[in-house]
């Protein structure tokens, strides 16, 4: 538009010239000559004009593709954008009806959830029959109150009766060449259960260290060793309960082992679970003691307390024969008796379900006890003290 205004005045100029020169008397000539360069002039700016409209086309049109290349660069970052974002993953909603009961798991584990989603983080795992508290309840969701706080396990693994014991026992499941064995003594008919405390390789997993608790502690360690002559726990345990087992026999005792070899893989709750289901009457569980303080020697042994919350019912002969076999072997070794300690921390203790103790024969940490301990003679004496103490435990 511009361009066309400054035409138009051009040619009012020339126009005007062309009237001073006819005035001027120069008329013919000097119009001819103006008439030639008003025309040069006209198509000298018809040409500008149009090569400026093209040249204004050319950058509208370089505008618009540079203003589309634009949104589709745009398009593509929000597609990449939308492709790369981690979407949020929100639980359901679920509606609880309030309970409150106690239930019992039927899975062989059940995980606790911190959330009512299969994806929800798992805080701990519990195992079959074990109880737990349920606070509320849908076909698919429970809430369930585990170590003072609430979370969700899934519903069809709970019920409110208890559970039948699986067809396949512990007892069965870890019986083989070496573990789970059983020697008549023919005359008693009494079965003493010996367990040889540790193993040669320990297992860090956890285990609820009770029927139903939600207190988890390792499945069992490989024990302690001696500090002067470093003989490993576990090996000590087994050559002990093995004179202790021929004692035994020796004297009309049935004897159930539950291990008579070192490479073995047995938490504290399954040897437990295996005495129960032997058939004996009292468990002995063979260990020794180790304290950084190397001065502290003697032999203890070790039974639950009279308001153990898993099987205090069993406190009176547990005691009773914790105290027998806590004398009997000081007696034979001349070791000092240090009595018994009563503890319901001890998973080995907790989950039994007949009368038991934990002898703690002497501290491989002293160095003294632990070059006795190491011989044939003092092997000896401590397993005839235990006998001594299991026969003074039926003889009153």
């Amino acid at each position: 538009m511009r361009t066309r205004k400054r035409r138009n005045a051009g040619f009012l100029l020339w126009v005007g010239i062309l009237v001073l020169s006819c005035m001027l008397g120069g008329c013919q000539n000097g119009a001819q000559g103006i008439w030639k360069q008003t025309k040069e002039y006209e198509g000298k700016s018809a040409r500008q004009e149009i090569a400026g409209e093209e040249t204004s086309g050319k950058e509208t049109e370089e505008t618009n593709k540079s203003e589309e290349n634009q949104d589709l660069v745009s398009q593509q970052m929000q597609t990449v954008r939308s492709e790369n974002s981690v979407p949020e993953v929100k639980e359901p909603a679920i509606s609880l009806q309030t309970v409150d009961e106690t239930v019992y798991i039927t899975a062989s584990t059940l995980n606790i959830r911190k959330g009512a989603s299969t994806e929800s983080e798992i805080v701990t795992e519990l195992s079959y029959g074990s109880s737990i508290k349920r606070v509320g309840y849908s076909e698919t969701w429970s809430k369930v109150v585990w170590d003072g706080g609430e979370y969700y396990a899934a519903s069809r693994y709970l019920s409110t009766s208890q559970p039948k014991p699986k067809e396949t026992s512990v007892q069965a499941a870890k019986t083989g060449d070496g573990v789970g064995t059983k020697t008549s003594g023919g005359e008693k008919g009494i079965m003493v259960a010996i367990d040889a405390g540790h193993q040669a390789k320990g297992n860090s997993q956890k285990e609820p260290d009770g029927p139903g608790s939600s207190t988890m502690k390792a499945k069992v360690s490989s024990g302690t060793a001696g500090v002067s002559t470093g003989i490993a726990e576990y090996k000590l345990n087994l050559a002990v309960s093995l004179k202790l087992k021929e004692e035994l026999v020796s004297r009309g005792y049935d004897v159930y082992m539950v291990r008579e070899i070192h490479e073995v893989d047995l938490s504290n709750s399954e040897r437990a679970k295996m005495a129960n289901e032997s058939g004996a009457d009292i468990f002995v569980r063979v260990h020794a003691n180790s304290l950084s303080n190397s001065s502290v020697r003697g032999t203890l042994t070790m039974c639950m307390t009279k308001n153990n919350p898993y099987n205090a019912n069993l406190y009176e002969k547990s005691q009773k024969l914790s105290r027998k076999i806590v004398d009997g072997i000081c007696a034979q070794t001349g070791f000092k008796n240090r009595g018994i300690q009563e503890t319901d921390t001890m998973s080995g203790i907790n989950w039994c379900e007949i009368p038991v103790t934990i002898v703690e024969m002497g501290f491989m940490s002293n160095a003294e006890e632990d070059r006795l301990m190491a011989t044939e003679e003092y092997q000896n004496k401590i397993a005839k003290g235990i006998a001594d103490g299991i026969d003074a435990y039926y003889a009153d």
